[in-house]
């Protein structure tokens, strides 16, 4: 049975060490998955808003414990729901503590994943600054610092403080930050008509008819046509790039934030991003924009970085699917990542 693509790379400070490549990136136009194939990195691409963000903390033109208030004035009068259950109708009392970008990085702000407004909504198509005028509007779930709720509109309302503090367009600045100096020329958030002629598509497994059914990304983080006119920045969810594109990201995380004699970005900026930053009452252990204990972070279908500066060892698992493999793949996939 032919097979959706995979790639597992282990990257070190030196570059590319292991590479395992299988399956395709077209099932049906029989298109093998290779380092330059396109894909939809979903979540994965916090890691990037993050460590972009963190960049201009060390800069000194921002620290994580401001209030967003300071950057963006209407985010001063925030309401959260008493029933956090019933968003829609629940009576709504002021909140008595700032969101601050830390709380935002973390998940730890109380806004919701997205606002119901945006139900139904293209997303990319809604400009970061009329975003986050939404999200303001909108009740939190809890008191700022008080719990944990994973949400792309406070991701993307640091995307949207990053703005404001540069002057640019946020794909602009982590373009010139990151993706030219470090030669990712298939990486961003709006992809051309020839790298999308080289996407990898998505697939889920349907058991009942035991064959893998194409499922193209149209959520609201990256709307098909994918190379549309006009779209904007989703820095949640709405990155596009290719493992070779990646490998390059992850070697200079690797190497504790140098590629080539260049820093990108501090150790200390890196350890903070991956030191747990949730609070007590939630079990769940979460960084800025990252997981903890090394610089990462998954994506909705499957893509997963893992960077860990200390060892000098980063890992990409690069996957455009949803759902489990068929019992048949799973043993396969255990080989390619190599457990």
């Amino acid at each position: 049975m032919k097979r959706p693509g995979e790639i597992d790379l282990v990257v070190g400070p030196e570059g590319i060490r292991e590479c395992k490549i299988a399956g395709y990136a077209d099932i049906e136009a029989e298109r093998p998955m290779a380092m330059d194939s396109l894909l939809w990195m979903a979540s994965t691409g916090k890691v990037v808003t993050s460590a972009a963000f963190m960049t201009l903390v060390e800069a000194g033109a921002v620290a994580l414990d401001d209030p967003v208030s300071k950057y963006l004035p209407y985010f001063r009068n925030l309401y959260r729901a008493t029933n956090p259950d019933d968003l829609q109708s629940s009576p709504i009392v002021p909140v008595k503590t700032p969101v601050t970008l830390r709380h935002l990085l973390s998940h730890t702000a109380g806004l919701q994943w997205l606002p119901g407004f945006f139900q139904g909504r293209e997303l990319t198509y809604i400009s970061l600054e009329t975003q986050t005028h939404v999200y303001a509007a909108s009740p939190l779930i809890y008191e700022p610092g008080a719990g944990y709720a994973y949400s792309n509109a406070g991701i993307n309302t640091v995307g949207r403080v990053i703005e404001v503090l540069t002057g640019k367009a946020y794909e602009d600045f982590v373009q010139e930050s990151f993706f030219d100096p470090l030669g990712m020329v298939d990486t961003g958030y709006h992809p051309t008509s020839e790298q999308v002629a080289r996407r990898a598509c998505g697939y889920r497994y349907d058991k009942e008819t035991e064959t893998w059914i194409r499922s193209d990304v149209t959520n609201q983080m990256s709307v098909i046509p994918y190379d549309g006119p006009n779209r904007h920045a989703e820095c949640g969810g709405g990155l596009f790039s290719t493992a070779a594109d990646m490998a390059k990201f992850a070697q200079m995380l690797a190497a504790g934030g140098t590629l080539n004699g260049h820093r990108y970005i501090s150790e200390a900026s890196l350890a903070e991003m991956s030191r747990r930053q949730t609070p007590p009452c939630t079990d769940v252990q979460y960084g800025l924009g990252c997981g903890v204990g090394a610089v990462g972070h998954g994506g909705a279908w499957r893509t997963k970085l893992n960077a860990d500066f200390r060892t000098g060892v980063a890992t990409l698992r690069l996957v455009q699917k949803t759902g489990d493999w068929p019992e048949d793949f799973i043993a396969n996939e255990a080989k390619m990542v190599g457990n």
